[in-house]
């Protein structure tokens, strides 16, 4: 019988353990919705065939989201002090990519932060998504925008998670516009590629107010019609800074814009 293989553990890993920590201090609650995308799905195929350029399901919905939040923004509110909130009328969306952090293949989650994804169309949002799964990333990196260099990425998550808060976390949470700068508000996650086929949610544990998880999808009987396309989807809100009727709203406009598969690039029908 073959021995155990015992590999490194990548100090770029502490970058997901801190985020995991801090989420649990978030009063979160989660909501699964099941979405119809037979319409949506088809607008996207022809999309695609119409201009030959590619559009992900993640990157629609990313536009969803933005557009969703944009018009309910206490749903993606950040807390300032302990008697104000900032609304912010813009929607910056980290979506996470996963990359080889070096030459040793190790793979990491690293996001990417989509500015103003609120006025972008999905097209725009996918390519900049596709540049950041392209873009090279330097060995050492933990994230694929570079405002502190990789070697200093590391050397500070090697550093252990007492010292990793005091230095960096408790003063990022410190201030909303530096959040808002550093990570967005808003976090989208997919898991849908791990279950093709499959209608499964994933519950995301996020420091973000609010976080999507884009599920798997799979087919239903629609009760004697063609059977429909379901999109297993995930929003998890902050309790401490909106409540079920905001988030309810927005819920709504949200199934509203993904089933009606608006904001395409033009008439969903068309093509």
């Amino acid at each position: 019988m073959p021995d155990p293989e015992i590999v490194p553990f990548h100090p770029g890993r502490n970058a997901t353990i801190d985020t995991l920590r801090w989420a649990r201090k978030r009063l979160a609650v989660p909501m699964l919705l099941e979405v119809d995308v037979t319409h949506a799905r088809a607008s996207i195929r022809a999309f695609r065939k119409r201009t030959g350029k590619g559009l992900s399901v993640t990157a629609w919905v990313v536009s969803c989201v933005a557009r969703a939040a944009a018009e309910h923004p206490r749903v993606h509110a950040l807390r300032l002090g302990r008697r104000r909130l900032v609304l912010f009328p813009e929607v910056d969306v980290a979506v996470l990519v996963e990359r080889e952090a070096d030459e040793s293949h190790e793979t990491l989650p690293m996001p990417v932060v989509i500015r103003n994804a609120n006025e972008k169309s999905p097209a725009d949002i996918h390519e900049e998504i596709r540049r950041a799964r392209d873009a090279e990333v330097p060995d050492g990196a933990v994230a694929i925008e570079r405002s502190v260099s990789p070697r200093m990425q590391l050397l500070f998550f090697r550093l252990p998670a007492w010292l990793r808060d005091l230095v960096f976390w408790r003063w990022l949470f410190r201030d909303p516009f530096r959040i808002k700068r550093t990570m967005g508000t808003v976090v989208v996650t997919s898991v849908g590629m791990a279950a093709p086929g499959v209608r499964a949610w994933g519950i995301p544990s996020a420091v973000h107010p609010l976080a999507v998880a884009v599920g798997g999808i799979a087919r239903r009987n629609a009760g004697g019609r063609d059977d429909e396309e379901v999109l297993a989807l995930t929003v998890v809100f902050d309790h401490a800074v909106t409540d079920g009727a905001p988030v309810g709203r927005f819920v709504r406009r949200l199934t509203e814009l993904i089933t009606r598969a608006e904001g395409q690039g033009g008439d969903p029908d068309e093509g």
